[in-house]
């Protein structure tokens, strides 16, 4: 018999990742066994995030605490994105094979695994069913003054209190697809994913949705790399999948959360979304926006001007008030002036309300074509602008 434990520190995906190895492991492996324990195990399978230099740097920790706390014996298995985004920050602390997300082989070869398929295996899951060694973060931001934090407090009050509250139960988590068809020249994904999107079926994901319902879930969160990319690989899109998903149960009974949309494909796909948003199902849109400045979006290899996403956030919260509205800012990206900044700051501004950010400071990676960029940000300046964003975003609204 062989003991495999399973650990991760990546996002969701790749929690949503190891937890379905493990339902293959303890339903199809004949001679494995999930140890509970890493002192149990003969086989450590670590889930590695390497997106960030920050990310990459708490992977490189964790595997030397794993290799610490594990038999002598045992072998570690490192995989995930980090063994694809940036293999030589793996030497000399670990020397077994390099294995990305989508190398699933790995697992039908292990001992005991027999080769059994992984078709029919669960890739849905609830949140408390997931494990994560990740590192907490407040909004992407490490540095944040005592106003802001009271802010962010009373922010969190009307969510949770407010007329436009948000549900305290459990999101179930169905993965729609993985890869993206974008060109961002700052994305550390795309040696991990390639330029390429992997569609599930329709059939499938309302299959895993219907599960979801009857083990009594109500609220479902959406996961891609790119939402808005759905089925461009098997003929399809998002609103024919979301069409489906909203006729299943009465009005009220659930509601569903679009995790990632990249803001040129809502806006392809927008007449079609919008009796969708009408539904009443839809709980929160997540549309990373990135910056402000036209010319940092450009250099960054986006599709879409900071016009352009406002407008549609701006036409969802007066039309639809009920759904929550989510972005992700980079800040840092290499030659952004306080002048590109100030346009990201002021993406914020009234009427439109903001119900969630996420800060990122832009981090140069070995594979990302902007780290080769002339007059990179200074690290200071990054976690300054990251701060001030942060700042502005607690102010958004209130």
């Amino acid at each position: 018999m062989t003991e495999v434990f399973l650990c991760t520190n990546g996002c969701v995906e790749g929690q949503l990742r190891t937890k379905f190895i493990e339902r293959y492991l303890s339903a199809h492996a004949q001679d494995v066994h999930v140890a509970p324990a890493i002192g149990d195990a003969d086989i450590v399978l670590f889930y590695a995030c390497g997106l960030t230099s920050e990310k990459e740097g708490h992977s490189l920790s964790i595997i030397g605490d794993l290799k610490g706390r594990m038999q002598r014996d045992a072998e570690l298995i490192v995989w995930g994105c980090l063994p694809k985004q940036n293999p030589q920050a793996l030497t000399g602390i670990y020397d077994g094979p390099i294995i990305g997300p989508m190398d699933t082989d790995l697992f039908t070869s292990l001992p005991g695994a027999n080769g059994i398929s992984l078709e029919g295996i669960d890739h849905s899951a609830a949140e408390n069913e997931l494990a994560t060694m990740a590192a907490p973060s407040i909004h992407g931001c490490n540095s944040i003054d005592l106003l802001t934090t009271a802010l962010l407090l009373y922010k969190r009050g009307i969510d949770l209190f407010g007329s436009r509250r948000q549900g305290h139960s459990a999101i179930y988590y169905i993965p729609i697809a993985t890869g993206c068809t974008g060109h961002c020249t700052y994305c550390s994904e795309r040696p991990v994913f390639g330029n390429t999107v992997h569609s599930r079926p329709i059939e499938g994901i309302v299959s895993e949705f219907r599960s979801g319902l009857e083990r009594g879930y109500k609220r479902f969160s959406l996961v891609a790399t790119d939402l808005g990319s759905y089925g461009v690989d098997i003929g399809c899109r998002l609103p024919d999948l979301l069409e489906e998903l909203i006729g299943i149960g009465p009005t009220g009974n659930c509601s569903i959360l679009l995790n990632q949309i990249e803001p040129h494909h809502l806006q392809g796909i927008y007449d079609d979304m919008e009796p969708i948003f009408a539904s009443g199902k839809i709980e929160m849109v997540m549309s990373p926006v990135q910056s402000g400045s036209n010319r940092i979006l450009k250099l960054m290899g986006r599709h879409y001007t900071a016009e352009q996403w406002r407008a549609l956030m701006l036409d969802i919260y007066r039309n639809y008030p009920r759904i929550r509205l989510n972005t992700q800012f980079m800040v840092g990206f290499p030659t952004e002036t306080e002048d590109d900044f100030t346009a990201t700051l002021d993406l914020l501004s009234p009427p439109l309300r903001l119900d969630e950010a996420h800060i990122f400071r832009f981090s140069p990676r070995p594979t990302v074509a902007a780290s080769r960029l002339p007059d990179q940000v200074p690290d200071d300046v990054k976690e300054a602008r990251a701060a001030r964003l942060l700042s502005g975003f607690a102010r958004n609204g209130i």
